[in-house]
C-alpha cells in the first residue's frame, strides 16, 4: 500500500502527514484553498486516489471517492489540502477517534532531536573531541543498522576522562524544538500528563523537565567518580526496550490506559514505544520509524502534534 501523504499549508510550517493512520483535520490547523487547489483535491478525491477526513464544527464528515462534486466543493472550501497521494486503501486506515472533554490522555516525547534539536551524546563527544566518530555511530543506531545498547556503550566509553563540568556547559547549548514547549503547556491547561524518555543522559535533560513542569522522566544516568565521566553509565540502560515500558509504567501511574497514550519519536529505539502506544507518531523521523507509525509528521514545529491527538473537538477549540 501506498502511504497517505498530506501537504497541510499552516501558519507556521509546511507538514507532511503519512502513515497508516487516518487522522482528523482541524479547520484551526488550515488556511483557505485557491482555485487551482480546490481542483486538484476535488479530481484527485473523484478519481479515488485520496480517502481523507475532516474536523468541522459538525461531526466528522468522511470523503471518499463516491462523494458527489458539492460535498468535495463544501470541504474544499473549509480547507486549505494539497494533495500528494495515490492508490490509498481506505479500509486499511486506523481511525483516530475524537474523544470526549476532559478524558485523562497521556503524551511520552522522546528527547534528543525530538524534545530537543541536538543529540546530547553528540555535544558530550565534541567536548571529547570524539563528535565526528560518535555522530556516525549515532546515526547508525537511530536508524537501526547498529544495535542501540552496543552503540550506546560504545559512545559512552569515549566520554571517559571528561570532567564533571561539561554537564552544565552542554545543558546550555540544548535548544527546545519549535512548538515543544507550546505543545507540553497546552496538554498541562487541558488536563493531560506529559513524560519524556530517552536513551539519553538524566544528568542533562532533568534540569530542563523540571522547568517545563514534566510529569515522568526516565533516561540513562552517567557514572561519575571523582567528578570525572568514567565512561559507564549506571543501572539499567534505556533502550527499544526500556522506551515502552517506560510508557506502560508512566501509563500506569497516571492511571491512563495504553490505549490513551500517545508517542512521539525520531528513530529505531523509539520504535516499541509507538508500536504500544494508542498512537504513535513519528517526528521527522528515520524511514524504519515511519514504516511503523501510525503518523508521521514532517515540520519543524512539534505542537503541529496536537490537532494529530484525537483530541475533543472541546478541547481542540481552547487551544
Amino acid at each position: 500500500m501506498t502511504a497517505l501523504t498530506l501537504t497541510l499549508p499552516t501558519v507556521s510550517a509546511l507538514i507532511t502527514l503519512s502513515g497508516t493512520a487516518k487522522p482528523l483535520i482541524t479547520q484551526k490547523m488550515l488556511t483557505l484553498l485557491n482555485a487551482l487547489e480546490i481542483t486538484e483535491v476535488t479530481e484527485k478525491t473523484i478519481a479515488g486516489e485520496i480517502f481523507l477526513s475532516v474536523q468541522t464544527t459538525s461531526p466528522v464528515v468522511e470523503i471518499l471517492a463516491s462523494t458527489n462534486f458539492l460535498n468535495l466543493q463544501k470541504f474544499a472550501n473549509h480547507s486549505a489540502l494539497k494533495v500528494d497521494c495515490v492508490a490509498v486503501d481506505s479500509t486499511e486506515f486506523r481511525s483516530i477517534n475524537t474523544r470526549s472533554f476532559g478524558k485523562k490522555r497521556l503524551l511520552l516525547l522522546d528527547v534528543d532531536s525530538t524534545l530537543i534539536q541536538e543529540e546530547v551524546i553528540e555535544l558530550l563527544a565534541n567536548k571529547a573531541g570524539a563528535g565526528a566518530e560518535v555522530a556516525r555511530v549515532t546515526a547508525a543506531a537511530m536508524s537501526g543498522q547498529l544495535e542501540f545498547t552496543a552503540a550506546l556503550d560504545a559512545r559512552v566509553k569515549l566520554l571517559a576522562g571528561l570532567p564533571e563540568t561539561v554537564l552544565a556547559e552542554v545543558r546550555k547549548e540544548i535548544t527546545l524544538t519549535a512548538g515543544a514547549r507550546e505543545l507540553i503547556l497546552a496538554l498541562q491547561k487541558l488536563g493531560h500528563q506529559v513524560g519524556i524518555v530517552s536513551g539519553g543522559f538524566i544528568d542533562v535533560i532533568e534540569p530542563l523537565a523540571k522547568e517545563l513542569h514534566i510529569d515522568f522522566i526516565r533516561a540513562n544516568k552517567l557514572e561519575i567518580i571523582d567528578q570525572k565521566l568514567t565512561g559507564r553509565l549506571e543501572g539499567t540502560v534505556i533502550d527499544r526496550a526500556g522506551k515502552a515500558q517506560a510508557l506502560r509504567d508512566f501509563a500506569n501511574i497516571a492511571g491512563v490506559d495504553i490505549a490513551e497514550t500517545v508517542a512521539i519519536g525520531d528513530g529505531a529505539n523509539d520504535l516499541d514505544m509507538l508500536n504500544i502506544a494508542g498512537i504513535g507518531i513519528a517526528f521527522n523521523a528515520k524511514p524504519i520509524l515511519r514504516s511503523v507509525a501510525d503518523i508521521s509528521l514532517n515540520s519543524p514545529h512539534l505542537d503541529c502534534a496536537l490537532y494529530l491527538m484525537g483530541l475533543s473537538e472541546a478541547e481542540i477549540a481552547l487551544i
